[in-house]
């Protein structure tokens, strides 16, 4: 679900990158290297796919995860609030800096090769898990399965990546978190 999620906002990368192996290889081999691009980005993703199975599992062991596949209340709100901060701190500025920026990526850090391709997916991909990884653990807050929650969290993503303003956007997103999760834990 994840992959589905991050997918709009790795299209801009996918083309970017393809694009700049044009002028280095041609045809088969280029398209190659944006496949060995797209299996690093992706590999990273599965890597963090992993880990947060293993908390859903860790959580309904520990009776913390409702059937709904949403954590109990108070520890609901928590991971809004946390999430909602998160989109304020140097780190998440760096990741979304890095983000929305592809070409300055790319002129700066290009590496030739089926590795340096693979090498530049999990680069890229570190990158982003270090943007979002914040707002996927959301999730647990309203339930791993709630398609509104997805849409909602996919929304976020691609517009603070895409969209002029974007990082204003997931700013706001995180004032809306931490006041949903502070709404959550008062009213108790």
């Amino acid at each position: 679900m994840m992959t589905v999620m991050m997918a709009p906002s790795t299209l801009p990368w996918l083309s970017g990158f393809a694009a700049m192996s044009r002028d280095r290889e041609s045809g088969a081999m280029r398209r190659g290297w944006v496949v060995l691009f797209g299996l690093g980005y992706l590999m990273v993703w599965a890597g963090f796919s992993v880990l947060a199975a293993s908390l859903q599992m860790g959580l309904r062991s520990w009776t913390l995860l409702e059937d709904t596949l949403a954590v109990t209340a108070p520890l609901g709100a928590l991971l809004l609030i946390g999430a909602g901060v998160y989109q304020v701190t140097p780190a998440k500025v760096a990741c979304l800096r890095h983000c929305r920026t592809p070409l300055s990526y790319f002129l700066s850090h290009w590496k030739n090769g089926p590795g340096g391709a693979f090498r530049m997916g999990i680069s890229h991909g570190a990158f982003c898990v270090g943007c979002c990884w914040a707002l996927m653990l959301s999730a647990f807050a309203l339930g791993l399965m709630n398609l509104a929650w997805m849409a909602a969290l996919t929304t976020i993503v691609v517009l603070e990546t895409l969209a002029p303003g974007g990082a204003r956007i997931g700013r706001i997103a995180g004032a809306a978190m931490v006041i949903w999760g502070l709404t959550l834990l008062l009213h108790r």
